[in-house]
């Protein structure tokens, strides 16, 4: 929509000043909250809350506000309605909510609901979105030519003509002079010839055709010049012009200036007339909360009856005869924060719970070294000086939890050569008390503020102290997902002793919060999988094309605030990133709990969310847990693929996830109607399944199905301490299994309801 004559334009503002201008189309102002000045063709006018008042087109308008009104516009080029409704160049409308109580208050309600769903429409950007608002807009439309309408004469014809057929001719010209229109094209629509009309319309008129429409043009062309601040250019185009060349002629032999001069000039005149020298003073209004405003417009019942038309779409799967895409799932890095935090029981149990239903791979942790660990009391020096740290990795192991280090290298190992010595020690220690098989699975990540002389002398020294101890134990490099080209020549330097690299990627770094346009969020859409191409790419440059990749810390779209992390639900956006990730890279993180994750986002401002964490407190599960159980229920033998679904095979069958990622504003998701109106209806047929009989497990992953917060907001927000509580939440927070069987002759049709951002998948089991 980039064509001001053409596209309705809508928003929302503070109007604190707007000077007098004319517009091209229909202006239609609601105010939402506060009070307006409205001055049309000098006619003063007083808007209060609710109140909707239409300005026709090319009226001179000027309006005054203070800085607590909300005012929502809607502009209507008239040359979008022409091709429908020829007439509505002589259509004037007198539509003022102030005279409702005549009988028309169901036809402004009416309006006021229609502006109101167009401006979600808008913002919210679904498919089909542009169909739906201009539907509306022709509602409104028909409206107020049945209702509002009253008709006048040209304005450019003559009262002393008598001829009907010359006023007939007046007043085509009087609706098409902004076209190029010719004497030519009048004659034939009369069935006269072009001299005849022309002698004709001379003796009517009191002169020329080509003299009436050049002033009819330059009139029309001075009030746009002095009321809108549209280029020359376009002015003159506006009406009926053919170039900007004839109309600087034209307006020259009549007004004695050019059409630059007369605005400077009569624009100036103007300004010194009006406060703060005519400049226009609105702000639009961007946060979602006036989104929510708006919506109490639209009726109850009209919600009900818009949330039952769900966006339905099939899709049509034609099973290959081989895979499309054929992987390994990467390793699964389960991160804890520091060290000691292992320490607490609930962590223990925690850990035990994870391994038991999920198994992840390795534990990620950082402060190797920490003054918790320090030796002080006689009975633990006994054990040495690594006696508890000997505890927590020994538990790792028999969790089957392989240790990933972090060092965050200037501030654990300050003092560099006292910490190589330690590491040295540790390491010796460890492989004698672990042994060579355990620690050989280890992985060292450091992590650099700075890279330079003393960063990369450091990674070598750490790397030859490591495989002095253990050749099997990997180090690798974490590197920033920005990876600027400065930076090939350190990576190249170091090369050839990094044999993996870390990186952690988070879109919500990109978004504006305060945007309540839609599109915006549309622009982490695919951002890991976007990411983790770009990083490949750069290091493909250094020379490290082959070394293995993990994403250790990251995140989709999250509500980023207190509430909004609950009520914005996003399984659908965690399971699509982390697919995506696995055919990427080698590994991904994910934090172990919530008190972790935001203990390690400490000092942030705003929630900490840096991370998907999988427990909230007292081992509440959160919904990318059952994300990650879903998951190890799929395999990476992909037959199909689509923005929304992904079908693979198994050793059990087939696995159909269908999911519904909605990529808006989550200030949004605290709105029920809102949450709807994204819900969509998929219809999958799968045809090439062998024939005969098929289990069918349904999994649903939804705000209403493994999602705690709901149950959360039924108890009123109360801190969770009751052990019958917790209990309760437990057993509630689950995603729902159905389980039915189906016989296959040619093809399998199935269907799914996904709310907002829900995520569905289908187990396709044969049987017998």
């Amino acid at each position: 929509m980039n064509d001001p004559l053409k596209d309705y334009q809508i928003n929302l503002q503070n109007m604190e000043y707007d000077p007098p201008h004319i517009g091209l189309g229909i202006e239609l102002l609601l105010v939402i909250k506060g009070e307006l000045e409205v001055t049309v063709n000098q006619h003063a006018c007083h808007l209060s809350e609710n109140h909707l008042l239409l300005i026709n087109a090319n009226d001179i308008r000027s309006m005054k506000g203070n800085k607590e009104n909300v005012v929502l516009s809607l502009q209507i080029p008239l040359e979008m309605i022409e091709a429908y409704y020829p007439a509505i160049h002589e259509c004037r409308f007198d539509c003022d909510s102030s005279n409702e109580d005549n009988g028309m208050y169901m036809f402004f309600d009416q309006i006021r609901q229609l502006m109101a769903k167009i401006f979600i429409a808008h913002y919210q950007q679904k498919e089909g979105s542009e169909i739906e608002i201009y539907s509306m807009i022709f509602q409104i439309v028909l409206i107020l030519i049945r209702n509002f309408k009253t008709t006048y004469l040209g304005r450019h014809a003559h009262s002393r003509i008598n001829d009907e057929r010359m006023k007939e001719i007046l007043a085509y010209i009087g609706k098409n002079y902004r076209k190029p229109i010719t004497l030519a094209e009048i004659a034939n629509r009369h069935y006269l010839s072009l001299y005849y009309l022309s002698r004709y319309f001379k003796e009517q008129v009191g002169e020329s055709f080509s003299q009436y429409i050049k002033q009819l043009r330059l009139k029309s062309a001075v009030r746009e010049l002095v009321y809108t601040d549209h280029p020359i250019t376009r002015i003159s185009l506006n009406n009926g012009f053919p170039n900007v060349k004839a109309f600087n002629k034209a307006f020259k032999e009549k007004y004695r200036q050019t059409p630059s001069e007369y605005r400077r000039l009569h624009q100036i005149e103007l300004s010194d007339t009006e406060e703060d020298c005519g400049k226009k003073k609105s702000t639009l209004l961007t946060s979602p909360q006036f989104f929510m405003e708006v919506s109490k417009y639209i009726s109850e019942r009209e919600k009900s009856t818009m949330l039952t038309e769900l966006a339905v779409s099939t899709v049509y799967i034609a099973l290959p005869p081989e895979p499309m895409f054929t992987g390994e799932k990467g390793a699964k890095i389960l991160a804890i924060g520091n060290l000691e935090y292992a320490l607490h029981e609930e962590v223990q149990a925690e850990l035990r719970l994870i391994q038991e239903e999920i198994g992840f791979d390795y534990v990620y942790f950082s402060n190797l070294f920490s003054d918790s660990f320090a030796m002080t009391t006689p009975l633990y020096q006994i054990g040495g000086q690594f006696y508890q740290m000997d505890a927590l990795l020994n538990s790792f192991q028999r969790l089957g939890l392989v240790p990933f280090i972090r060092v965050e290298v200037e501030k654990e190992a300050a003092d560099s050569a006292g910490y190589l010595k330690k590491l040295d020690a540790f390491l010796q220690h460890s492989l004698q008390y672990f042994g060579s098989a355990f620690l050989g699975k280890w992985r060292f990540e450091l992590v650099f503020r700075e890279w330079g002389g003393t960063q990369k002398n450091f990674y070598h020294a750490f790397y030859q102290t490591v495989k002095k101890r253990a050749s099997a134990v990997k180090v690798g490099l974490h590197v920033p997902v920005s990876l600027e080209a400065s930076k090939d020549a350190f990576l190249k330097q170091i090369s050839g002793e990094c044999e993996f690299v870390c990186f952690t990627c988070n879109p919500n770094e990109k978004v504006d919060f305060t945007d309540m346009n839609n599109r915006t969020f549309e622009g982490v859409k695919n951002f890991v999988k976007k990411t983790c191409k770009q990083l490949k790419d750069r290091l493909s440059s250094a020379g490290l094309a082959k070394v293995p990749i993990f994403l250790t810390d990251w995140n989709t779209l999250y509500g980023n605030t207190m509430d909004l992390s609950g009520t914005f639900f996003r399984s659908a956006l965690i399971f699509k990133e982390m697919l995506d990730a696995m055919k990427e890279i080698d590994g991904l993180g994910f934090w172990i709990d919530t008190h972790s994750l935001e203990k390690n986002n400490t000092g942030r401002g705003h929630i900490a969310m840096n991370g998907i964490a999988l427990l909230y407190y007292y081992q509440i599960k959160r919904p990318a847990y059952f994300n990650l159980q879903l998951m190890e229920k799929m395999a990476l033998q992909i037959l199909a693929e689509g923005e929304d679904f992904v079908m693979a095979k198994g050793e059990n069958g087939y696995q159909l996830a269908v999911y519904n990622p909605s990529y808006i504003n989550p200030s949004y998701s605290v709105e029920s109607y809102f949450l709807h109106s994204v819900t969509k209806e998929k219809k999958m047929v799968i045809s090439g399944l062998p024939p005969g009989r098929y289990q069918i497990r349904k999994h649903i992953l939804d705000q209403h199905h493994g999602e705690f917060y709901t149950s959360s907001i039924n108890l009123q927000h109360q801190d969770i301490y009751d052990p019958e509580i917790i209990t309760f939440i437990k057993q509630g927070t689950h995603p729902d299994l159905q389980i039915y069987e189906k016989t296959v002759d040619s093809a399998l049709y199935l269907q799914s309801t996904l709310t907002f951002n829900a995520f569905h998948l289908f187990e396709i089991r044969p049987l017998g």
